[in-house]
């Protein structure tokens, strides 16, 4: 080997360029870049578009796209930090916290400063945001209480609201922090009814139903005995030939909503718009002003009893319930459950609606028949011992 030929071997073994891969990856990087560039610049009049480095990889961007332009269209490593709750630190708006940072060329950069041919864009993640918070003034609503046994619900108390301070979340809502300012007094509600006299009341619930309301009506018609029909708003609807029969053979009509709805799940403008709703679909349809309310589920509060009374209705539940709206049912069962669980001044939950009742039709002439043995006497709610004798 001649003396040159060592030089050169010598020379490349103490590159550094050999040394470190780091350097030759940059390199690398480098000359595509160049040679990108050099493409761009012969095709920029066709295609408009120039290489640039984001995050580490080389992706095309229009001529003179701004930074804040190429983070919106390129994929980009980082992301904007999320907007979190004050409560429990969860994620309320993603992307809602600070936006990611952006430096080109290592230096910070400016949303609007124009991106170059070659220039090299590192993005950053931004950092999460917690939501502020206000403080609020809340009213608590006034519970109720439920006291007796009756079938018949009387004011004892009316009750008042309380006042609540509390602190909340001004994006998620949560509630941080309350303290209570003045608390609520319930309203009780009395159930009465019980008395020595021998009476009883009948009452359906859910129709009118096609069949099953025409076939109870048809047995109370032979025993010659009057009941109450709380009806649904909707079912009268449906059927007011029925209806019109019900008034017409001397029986009393209820309200029972609309649709059947829990007045305590929902708001005060929705318990006013099911209660006086029905009331005048059965006006308008019989003729005849409901006198009596009967809660679905038999669930009161004390909002949905200040829109019963607001409409002029008696509010009425029940002291026997054999539950005859189960699929299991059988006629004997709810008949031996009626006759059993009645005393005098009771109210009797049966159902003419809502589903097959074919058992409850069944069962009926054997309720009247033995109850009449026992010497019960049936009257409409009105009629009762214990019923008030005002709507208000």
């Amino acid at each position: 080997m001649d003396r040159s030929a060592k030089s050169r071997d010598s020379h490349t073994a103490m590159s550094p360029l050999n040394d470190s891969p780091k350097t030759t990856a940059t390199l690398k990087i480098a000359g595509i870049l160049v040679v990108f560039s050099l493409f761009a610049f012969l095709a920029h009049g066709a295609f408009g578009r120039v290489p640039v480095e984001i995050d580490g990889r080389i992706a095309l961007v229009g001529v003179g796209d701004s930074v804040a332009e190429i983070v919106a269209e390129q994929p980009c490593s980082a992301q904007p930090g999320n907007l979190l709750a004050a409560s429990d630190r969860h994620v309320v708006v993603p992307g809602g916290g600070k936006p990611l940072v952006v430096r080109v060329n290592g230096r910070a950069a400016d949303p609007a400063e124009r991106i170059r041919p070659g220039d090299r864009v590192a993005t950053l993640a931004g950092t999460d945001v917690v939501e502020p918070t206000n403080e609020e003034t809340r009213v608590i609503a006034v519970p109720t209480e439920v006291v007796g046994s009756g079938a018949m619900l009387t004011l004892a108390a009316p009750g008042s609201a309380g006042v609540q301070r509390v602190v909340v979340g001004a994006v998620s809502g949560d509630v941080i922090a309350r303290e209570t300012v003045l608390p609520a007094t319930p309203m009780v509600l009395r159930r009465v009814g019980a008395n020595g006299k021998k009476v009883v009341a009948l009452t359906f619930d859910d129709g009118p139903w096609p069949e099953h309301t025409a076939e109870i009506l048809d047995i109370l018609k032979e025993e010659e005995v009057p009941a109450t029909f709380f009806m649904l708003g909707l079912r009268v609807k449906k059927e007011p030939e029925v209806a019109r029969r019900i008034v017409a053979e001397g029986h009393d009509v209820g309200n029972h909503t609309y649709r059947h709805v829990d007045l305590t799940d929902v708001k005060p403008e929705i318990q006013r718009r099911e209660i006086r709703g029905t009331n005048n679909v059965i006006r308008a349809t019989t003729g005849v002003q409901p006198e009596w309310f009967r809660p679905p589920m038999g669930q009161v509060d004390s909002s949905a009893y200040r829109e019963i009374k607001a409409a002029g209705l008696r509010p009425a539940l029940w002291t026997v319930d054999p539950q005859d709206w189960r699929k299991n049912a059988s006629a004997g069962a709810i008949a031996r459950e009626v006759v059993s669980a009645t005393k005098p001044g009771s109210v009797i939950l049966l159902h003419d609606g809502g589903g097959n009742r074919s058992q409850t039709t069944k069962a009926l002439p054997w309720i009247i028949h033995e109850l009449h043995k026992r010497g019960y006497e049936f009257v409409l709610l009105g009629d009762l011992p214990s019923a008030p004798k005002s709507r208000w």
